[in-house]
């Protein structure tokens, strides 16, 4: 606040605190001086604050030209690393310097939150040109989150066919979602077999034949309930609503 009061206003000329009072504040050193002493034991007394405000005035003075050098080699010093930065990309990297890898592709699964996009210090161990650089391999990389730029068929693993199609059935995972078909499919070289949804199937030919039959089975049986399609539908419908 007293800087706020004391500093000078360029557009009237004059501190805040002599346009709100009329004259101008004083610390508290310098009200401690009063009027000129009359006496002896006044005047040493006066004497005495005059030289603890000088003190304080000196020491001010001081602390104010210890702030302005620190400022100034301060700027200096940013100016400088400024500088070194600005030029140190101009010349490149030099084998030997320490950089870091930005790998901003990981293996599906692994959200950007979650995985490391940034891996080293790794050094550079040949230049090849502007673009490329050769750096020598660290423990910090973690190979297994990389992508995969070619992907080689493993002739060795598993391959699971279609056998048959055993059953149909219509499931809902929540109450408001959609129903679901699916199939239970009888794989090849297994004796149980599971149900899967239509979307995991690949069997066309096996699903086209089980859905022929399925629909003829359903006919068949509605003949011989002695009920038509039309019918019976309807007949569903108003015992639904009642």
């Amino acid at each position: 606040m007293w800087e706020l009061n004391t500093s000078f206003d360029a557009t009237r000329l004059d501190t805040l605190f002599y346009l709100l009072h009329g004259w101008d504040p004083q610390n508290t050193v310098l009200a401690m001086l009063g009027s000129p002493p009359s006496g002896f034991i006044q005047k040493v007394s006066y004497e005495w604050r005059r030289k603890v405000q000088r003190q304080h005035e000196y020491a001010q003075a001081w602390a104010k030209d210890l702030l302005a050098e620190a400022k100034s080699k301060r700027s200096e010093a940013q100016t400088r690393i400024w500088m070194e930065l600005s030029e140190r990309p101009k010349k490149g990297f030099e084998v030997g310097d320490a950089v870091w890898l930005y790998l901003g592709r990981v293996q599906p699964g692994l959200t950007k939150k979650f995985a490391h996009l940034w891996h080293g210090p790794f050094r550079i161990t040949e230049v090849t040109n502007d673009y490329r650089f050769e750096v020598a391999e660290e423990d910090d990389l973690d190979a297994a989150l990389l992508p995969e730029d070619v992907i080689e068929p493993d002739e060795d693993r598993d391959v699971y066919e279609v056998e048959a199609i055993q059953d149909i059935r219509w499931v809902k995972r929540t109450r408001t979602s959609r129903r679901l078909r699916e199939y239970l499919v009888k794989w090849k070289g297994y004796s149980d077999p599971e149900w899967f949804p239509v979307s995991q199937l690949n069997c066309g030919a096996l699903l086209y034949g089980f859905n022929k039959c399925a629909r003829a089975q359903s006919r068949f049986r509605v003949m011989q309930s002695g009920d038509d399609p039309l019918s019976l539908a309807l007949n569903r419908v108003s015992s639904k609503k009642e």
